[in-house]
C-alpha cells in the first residue's frame, strides 16, 4: 500500500516537470527581447536640421519672455 502511494506521488510529480530547455530562462529572455528596442536608428526620423534649430530657438525664447498664465481654476478665488 505504501509503495503504491509513493509510485502515485512520483507519477504526479513527474507530470509537473518540463521537458527541454524551457526551465532555463528562455521565456524570460524571450520576453525581455520583445520589450527591448532595436539599437539600429530609423532611416526616416521625420525631422530635419532646420526644424530642430527652430524648435531649440523657440524653447530658448520661452525663457526670455515667458507668457503669463491665466487663472483657469473653476473654484477658489473670484
Amino acid at each position: 500500500m505504501k509503495r503504491s502511494l509513493i509510485l502515485i506521488a512520483l507519477a504526479g510529480l513527474a507530470a509537473c516537470t518540463t521537458d527541454g530547455p524551457l526551465g532555463q530562462g528562455t521565456h524570460v529572455r524571450a520576453i525581455m527581447a520583445s520589450q527591448i528596442v532595436a539599437p539600429q536608428p530609423h532611416k526616416e526620423t521625420g525631422s530635419d536640421a532646420a526644424a530642430a534649430v527652430a524648435a531649440q530657438a523657440n524653447y530658448q525664447r520661452s525663457y526670455v519672455s515667458p507668457v503669463a498664465q491665466t487663472d483657469t481654476l473653476s473654484f477658489g478665488s473670484k
